[in-house]
């Protein structure tokens, strides 16, 4: 076995590893968010940062590991579905992009809040 290919497989696997936890970042990043009523930070623009970042990552262990590795492939395919499924359970809370906070109601809807507003 070619010494250069098995640390190509190597570098591609922890680059995929990398991407992988940043995307599991991503999810824990507005959990609470989506978990409980009340005012929060608003960390949708970082989470959407951080997806980004992880599909370059993700591509750039898809062009280490070569695009005729099926297994690459399959891991590449994984992560973009779960970027995609974070995007989707995101997306509600993405037109309060330029407030500092976020809200969320009872009835599981998002308002857009300033700290600033709430102050007396």
């Amino acid at each position: 076995m070619n010494v250069t290919r098995v640390v190509r497989a190597g570098a591609a696997t922890a680059v995929f590893a990398f991407a992988a936890l940043v995307v599991c970042f991503a999810f824990g990043g507005t959990i609470e968010m989506e978990s409980f009523p009340g005012p929060r930070e608003n960390l949708a623009p970082v989470v959407v940062g951080m997806l980004v970042f992880a599909l370059l990552v993700t591509g750039g262990g898809l062009a280490l590991a070569g695009r005729r590795s099926y297994t690459a492939w399959a891991v590449s395919a994984a992560l973009v579905a779960l970027m995609g499924l974070r995007m989707w359970t995101l997306a509600p809370m993405l037109h309060c992009w330029s407030y500092d906070s976020v809200s969320r109601d009872d009835d599981g809807a998002y308002r857009c809040l300033n700290r600033g507003d709430m102050l007396p």
